[in-house]
């Protein structure tokens, strides 16, 4: 008869603490399983948005080569406007930066380098973007701008040419001892990108000649 009264009383217990908890637990088993379907919905929509994007930037570098910039353009703002988060968001950007300075279009291409500034989690695409962003506002008669956009804490595998462009920079800006130190940099420096130096070594001649004229 004890071992009965126990088990009646474990059962009411039970009985009880289920009346009592039965909502939270019921809820908690819910927001488990919504959690677990939604991360998976949210894998397989993130699958789709990568290949689309993909097929996308696919298509777009094809029209590139073809010589077809007004369909590469399509692709490539489609591409900005419907997957902006996708790394090919990224590399449309570059591209078309790249078309922009083709179509002589600067601060486009400026506005769109911006982008990847903004959005890349890849630091070398930045560097890249940084580089070429400086490149266009020399060419824009702003050297200022392109030494403040030359800024950054590490330069990576691109020492030498942001180097070699902070030397056209100073040359452009008549700082010609400057501009010889960045091009002796990137002289010690430029067997990490490229094995010729003959070019660099020109401006530097060049440099000379100009301080003897």
């Amino acid at each position: 008869m004890a071992v009965n009264r126990t088990e009646q009383e474990q059962i009411e217990a039970l009985q009880q603490w289920w009346a009592a908890n039965s909502r939270a637990v019921i809820s908690g088993i819910i927001i488990g399983l919504a959690v677990i379907f939604g991360w998976r919905s949210y894998q397989v929509h993130m699958q789709a948005a990568t290949e689309a994007a993909s097929d996308l930037y696919t298509n777009m570098i094809i029209e590139v080569r073809d010589h077809k910039n007004d369909k590469a353009r399509e692709y490539g703002d489609r591409l900005l406007n419907e997957y902006p988060r996708t790394a090919y968001a990224t590399f449309a950007a570059l591209t078309l930066a790249r078309l922009d300075v083709t179509d002589e279009k600067p601060d486009a291409a400026i506005k769109n380098l911006q982008l990847v500034l903004d959005h890349s989690d890849q630091d070398s695409l930045k560097l890249l973007a940084r580089l070429r962003m400086a490149r266009i506002l020399l060419e824009e008669n702003k050297p200022d701008e392109a030494l403040a956009a030359l800024k950054v804490d590490n330069e990576g595998a691109f020492t030498a040419s942001y180097s070699e462009l902070r030397g056209d920079i100073y040359a452009r800006q008549g700082k010609f001892e400057e501009a010889r130190a960045a091009y002796q940099l990137t002289l010690g420096d430029v067997g990490n990108e490229t094995n010729d130096t003959s070019f660099v070594q020109m401006k530097i001649d060049d440099l000379v000649r100009q301080k003897t004229e």
